[in-house]
């Protein structure tokens, strides 16, 4: 017997037939017959040495919850494209990205940090020009606070969406990825 149904984009899938799978991704790096992880990239500044350890420690369980999750502490010394272009295609490639809000991160967004933080600084700008595009409509782009954090870190874009604060809300968040 022939198992058949309609795959979203309205054409039969026949699972009998050798997978026959008539339907994409929406993500094109994601070939035919694969079914997709969702892949996560988390935007934050570099407080400190905490602050880092807190970041990949996030990044670490949701790896080991199965999820794709990147982070620029897992590339080993530098990205052969350069880091701008790596930030951008990793915004660009996620499904969600986590944007991890402290006071400095927010400083660094909106490019007030004259002494460092380029990479915020670079990502805040790609951050919000996608949202600026897609005319707001967001579905990417996941503000989170730390324990300690407050709602004010939050950049102005991104205080109309819910914000979770972790690790209290890690569930809820898992959930939603």
């Amino acid at each position: 017997m022939l198992w058949r149904f309609l795959a979203p984009v309205g054409r039969p899938v026949d699972f009998a037939a050798g997978f026959t799978y008539a339907c994409r991704s929406s993500n094109p790096r994601y070939p035919l017959f694969m079914n997709p992880t969702t892949r996560v990239f988390i935007s934050y500044s570099h407080d400190s040495d905490t602050h880092r350890e807190f970041v990949r420690n996030l990044a670490n369980d949701l790896r080991r919850n199965g999820l794709d999750c990147q982070i620029d502490q897992y590339v080993n010394g530098f990205p052969p494209e350069g880091w701008q272009r790596w930030m951008e295609n990793q915004i660009e490639q996620a499904d969600f990205v986590l944007i991890v809000c402290t006071p400095l991160y927010l400083q660094r967004y909106r490019g007030n940090d004259p002494d460092g933080g380029r990479g915020v600084n670079f990502e805040g700008v790609v951050i919000s020009q996608t949202l600026y595009d897609h005319y707001y409509r967001n579905t990417k782009f996941i503000p989170v606070i730390p324990a300690q954090g407050s709602l004010d870190d939050v950049p102005l874009p991104l205080k109309g969406y819910t914000t979770y604060t972790l690790p209290r809300d890690y569930t809820a968040l898992y959930r939603l990825l």
